[in-house]
């Protein structure tokens, strides 16, 4: 029995959440409108941490850095805690 092909997204492609750290914070405005400009969603605009976060390709990580104004950026990451256990006091 043959196994069915699943096509999968070219890896460039995938969507990912990021998190955009600024220069400055009274820039935010501008850096987050060129972020929505490289194709970005962004969803969080955070002032008083400076921090824009968004969703977009992978493949515009590298620009995403480029931008002026952007100090750092980098893919969010998901965790899980492990499950509460009665013998971990809490």
């Amino acid at each position: 029995m043959a196994k069915p092909v699943t096509h999968r997204k070219n890896k460039a492609e995938e969507l990912t959440s990021f998190m955009v750290t600024v220069h400055d914070r009274d820039a935010i405005g501008s850096v987050a409108l060129k972020l929505k400009a490289l194709g970005i969603d962004v969803d969080r605009v955070m002032k008083r941490t400076g921090v824009v976060g968004g969703r977009g390709p992978v493949r515009l990580l590298p620009k995403i850095t480029a931008l002026p104004g952007v100090k750092h950026a980098r893919e969010e990451h998901g965790f899980q805690l492990p499950s509460l256990h009665d013998s971990i006091p809490q």
